[in-house]
């Protein structure tokens, strides 16, 4: 098993684990030799989609600049990026996938990442939540891998869930470094949705960035 005991949040992290990576478009539905990913076999059924590339470039790149890679509608994308969403069940990321012992899932190291993001979180916060499982995820190559994860906690306090957020690097042949982890901006869907609309307060650390 990778370790994850890379720099925390608090800490000193590299500092191109903060940018925002750029959008590039690697294959179009009209190109016949490429690996289609799931979601792309499955909109490519849909024939009421009928946007360019282009215009599917601008839908897909237009999400990733407003939420920051966190939430993209895939639903609509028949092309392929170089941003790609988390497909749960897969065995992508394991490190031995299929081992009868201990079969492991996509979604089994998403759920280690986002319980050790929170457990940082408490900690620098002051706060209990518990995490409660992932929603989705987006990831894209960034010397390993980038995650952007949309999980659930409860607040044992208010009796309440919560939607939070992820950004953590995971590597193979290195430590990962949890990067942010925070409040969802709003709980409501943030496609599409004007930030300048909700009133918010900014603070900002080390090795995370917070927005309640």
């Amino acid at each position: 098993m990778v370790g994850m005991e890379g720099a925390l949040m608090g800490q000193e992290c590299d500092a191109w684990c903060w940018y925002l990576e750029d959008v590039y478009l690697l294959h179009t539905p009209h190109e016949p030799d490429w690996v289609r990913p799931k979601h792309v076999l499955e909109n490519e059924k849909d024939k009421t989609l009928q946007l360019t590339p282009n215009q599917e470039y601008d839908l897909i790149n237009g999400q990733i600049q407003a939420s920051e890679g966190f939430d993209v509608d895939w639903t609509k994308a028949r092309c392929l990026y170089t941003y790609h969403p988390v497909e749960f069940d897969d065995d992508d990321f394991v490190d031995e996938p299929g081992a009868e012992t201990n079969p492991e899932t996509n979604l089994d190291l998403l759920n280690r990442l986002c319980e050790k993001s929170i457990g940082h979180y408490n900690q620098e916060n002051n706060t209990s939540y518990e995490f409660d499982k992932a929603l989705y995820a987006n990831f894209h190559g960034s010397i390993g891998i980038m995650f952007l994860i949309t999980f659930q906690v409860k607040d044992p306090v208010a009796n309440l869930e919560k939607d939070f957020q992820a950004r953590i690097h995971y590597s193979y042949c290195s430590k990962s470094q949890f990067i942010m982890c925070r409040p969802k901006h709003h709980q409501a869907d943030s496609l599409g949705v004007d930030e300048s609309d909700r009133p918010q307060e900014t603070k900002t650390g080390v090795g995370f960035s917070l927005y309640l």
